[in-house]
């Protein structure tokens, strides 16, 4: 089909809009061009498909109360709104990422706050059944930890569940060195997302949200904290707030009062490696779930987003070996030591002895490995690995003695 870009933009802004006539037209279309063997029929589909699974994430009743139970000024955000600028750069205040482009996956994370999370979605998505009963639901929440253990992508996961745009701003890049100018671009953002349904991200928070008492800081950063303040009790009501910080120490004891729920989002525990080590290498089979068990073990205190990297390299690695014969555990563990600072040094020694490796990857209690496992990431036979285990208890029984 000729001029299929154009044509994909206009049924895409068209299904925008929430039309059952316009889906209806998009829908004769899409089955004119299968009729037609056209290829770009599946172009069509999957905007259609990705319109319904937005549609069916928004329960009426959230997107209701959203708009008449609180603020009965919101408009519904469509593609091609105009962001605000700063004043005197030009460059946009924030990024709009609508729900059928917001590819965020849920990312794996502790039991412990999955719960949270749960509770936290189950207020949002029965707003209005709160509202009725004369409850406000919690709408400011606090995600903070360590860099690169999913924070944003977890608030775009959760715009993403309510269908709501992200309307996601870096506040570090709201900041001016001209006298007011950051005022007044917090100003701006906070009225261009309280016009708006929509879940504000506000990343680096610490950028702004700094402690008043501070010494080192000036008075506009102060006056600028206490605008943030205003702002934020200014949108109660109207919407969503997820605030992200890398650097919570930092935050004023005011901004965290802001803050219904503050969710702590730590470094992944060893399930949770081992879970992102599998996602990873897209792991299947029982090779790569013992190279994938190897990787959450050497990661021990990795961010998220640092395994993801080791997993990566390891798999390029692999395709550039052009088969050569190493052993998993040879390959990991020189990858290791450049890929993170928190690499732990006594575990790439350990990698860095066969003997000693068998013996500590056999009795670890936090990632277990079975003979068989160990055999593929040491490169030897299961036999080798019991002979090795043997020695280590005769070993041990003799220093006893």
């Amino acid at each position: 089909m000729e001029q299929i870009a154009i044509v994909k933009s206009l049924v895409r802004v068209a299904l925008a809009q929430g039309d059952d006539a316009v889906r209806h037209q998009a829908e004769r279309l899409a089955a004119a061009l299968r009729k037609a063997d056209d290829k770009d029929a599946s172009a069509i589909e999957r905007l259609l498909s990705a319109t319904s699974q937005s549609k069916n994430l928004a329960p009426s009743h959230l997107t209701k109360s959203f708009s008449t139970g609180f603020a009965t000024a919101t408009e519904r955000m469509l593609p091609g709104v105009a962001v605000p600028v700063d004043r005197e750069s030009s460059a946009p205040l924030a990024t709009i990422v609508f729900p059928e482009n917001n590819l965020a996956a849920f990312p794996v994370l502790a039991p412990g706050v999955t719960d949270t999370l749960a509770g936290l979605l189950l207020e949002w998505k029965n707003h209005g059944r709160l509202i009725e009963a004369g409850l406000n639901p919690s709408l400011t929440c606090l995600i903070y930890g360590p860099p690169g253990t999913g924070k944003t992508t977890l608030a775009l996961w959760l715009a993403h569940e309510l269908g709501l745009p992200a309307v996601v701003a870096r506040l570090d890049g709201l900041i001016s060195s001209l006298l007011g100018t950051t005022a007044r671009n917090l100003g701006a953002l906070f009225a261009f997302a309280n016009r708006y349904e929509c879940v504000l991200v506000l990343d680096e928070f610490d950028a702004i949200a700094k402690l008043r008492d501070d010494p080192n800081e000036v008075g506009e950063i102060k006056r600028v904290v206490n605008t943030l303040l205003q702002n934020i009790d200014a949108r109660e009501g109207r919407g969503v707030i997820i605030g992200l910080t890398n650097h919570q120490a930092l935050l004023d004891p005011a901004v965290w009062r802001r803050f219904e729920v503050q969710l702590a989002i730590p470094l992944p525990g060893p399930d949770e490696r081992f879970d992102i080590a599998k996602g990873a290498l897209s792991a299947k089979n029982h090779e790569s779930i013992a190279e994938s068990k190897l990787l959450a073990w050497v990661s021990e205190g990795f961010s998220g987003s640092e395994l993801v990297t080791l997993c990566a390299k390891y798999r390029k690695r692999l395709i550039l070996s052009d088969g050569e014969s190493r052993a998993p555990f040879e390959t990991i563990s020189q990858l290791a030591a450049s890929t993170s600072v928190h690499t732990d040094r006594r575990r790439v020694f350990d990698l860095a002895n066969e003997n000693t490796l068998t013996r500590v990857l056999a009795t670890n209690q936090d990632i277990r490995f079975s003979y068989s496992e160990l055999a593929h990431v040491l490169g030897v036979s299961t036999k080798t690995i019991s002979r090795r285990m043997s020695d280590t208890v005769e070993g041990d029984t003799a220093d006893a003695e």
